[in-house]
């Protein structure tokens, strides 16, 4: 059975006119090609619709049960249709980005927040999870895009730099070093550490800064809310981000900037070089660069 949407309407329009010239006119048609979409539409579905006489058209039990029929299939299709020409504009559909525990503390809830205002009918899926597995799913195609420490392969991958992340010393309110207005790494070493575990972000930067130390680990542990209780408890003393630092605002720990660290950890938004975007995953692109312009690093606050 072939219908068409066409058919479908000269249908519902003869319905309500009862009358073969007005619903021709009611949709533009001539009454011969309107005439003519009818008899088809009758044909296809191996029944007559309608009982006529020189007055009047009226449906009979047949029409009576195909209307209903016709109703659902012009709303499925012009649902479709809308839903078709929002998610080829942006304004609808879905994007999975993944993203990097220890960026997800402060700036990014405020921005998807924003987002979902302005964009309700745009689903945002979160995939948080350490800086490999991030890569990994946009190479597996699970994530539109990816925000994630330091640069990926060009070769691979396209990214921009969104905004530097700097390292703050974090200790606890009573800790020799808590009310200095900075510190150095060299001071840091000689402290018990509480470190990221291997495998993390941060751990990278960490370890780059310890290359000339020889720090004291004392516990090394993966998650955010672990490291804020261990070292509220004065356990020892860590060096975290400035968007992680939302997650430490403790009344028993002391945050302190560096004076001698050039390092920063450059915050990167990642998407596939092979795939091309739908268009609510670019504009989606362009709204977190475009918030990652008006935002200041926590250093410079």
């Amino acid at each position: 059975m072939n219908l068409s949407i066409k058919q479908l309407r000269v249908f519902i329009a003869l319905t309500e006119t009862e009358n073969f010239t007005r619903a021709a006119q009611k949709i533009n048609l001539s009454q011969p090609a309107f005439s003519a979409l009818i008899a088809a539409l009758e044909e296809e579905a191996g029944y007559r619709l309608f009982d006529r006489d020189t007055r009047k058209v009226q449906l009979n039990g047949n029409g009576i049960h195909f209307i209903d029929i016709a109703r659902r299939l012009i709303k499925s299709h012009d649902d479709a249709v809308v839903e078709i020409k929002s998610y080829a504009t942006g304004y609808k559909g879905k994007i999975v980005l993944a993203v990097l525990p220890s960026m997800a503390v402060e700036w990014l809830p405020q921005v998807l927040a924003q987002h979902h205002r302005a964009h309700p009918d745009i689903k945002v899926e979160l995939l948080d999870t350490q800086w490999d597995r991030c890569l990994k799913a946009i190479l597996d195609g699970r994530a539109d895009l990816a925000l994630t420490a330091g640069q990926p392969s060009p070769g691979t991958f396209s990214s921009r730099m969104l905004f530097a992340d700097e390292f703050f010393l974090i200790c606890h309110r009573n800790h020799p070093l808590a009310q200095r207005e900075s510190v150095d790494v060299a001071e840091v070493a000689q402290q018990a550490f509480v470190g990221f575990s291997q495998g993390t972000s941060i751990r990278q930067y960490t370890d780059q800064l310890m290359a000339p130390h020889s720090f004291n680990y004392v516990l090394e542990v993966r998650q955010l809310t672990t490291m804020m209780g261990l070292v509220a408890a004065n356990y020892g003393v860590s060096i975290v981000t400035g968007l992680t630092l939302f997650q430490f605002q403790h009344k028993d720990i002391a945050i302190v900037p560096f004076r001698d660290l050039s390092l920063q950890r450059g915050i990167y938004l990642v998407t596939d070089k092979e795939r091309q975007l739908s268009q609510c995953a670019k504009e989606f692109y362009e709204f977190l660069q475009e918030k990652a312009e008006s935002f200041i690093p926590r250093s410079v606050r």
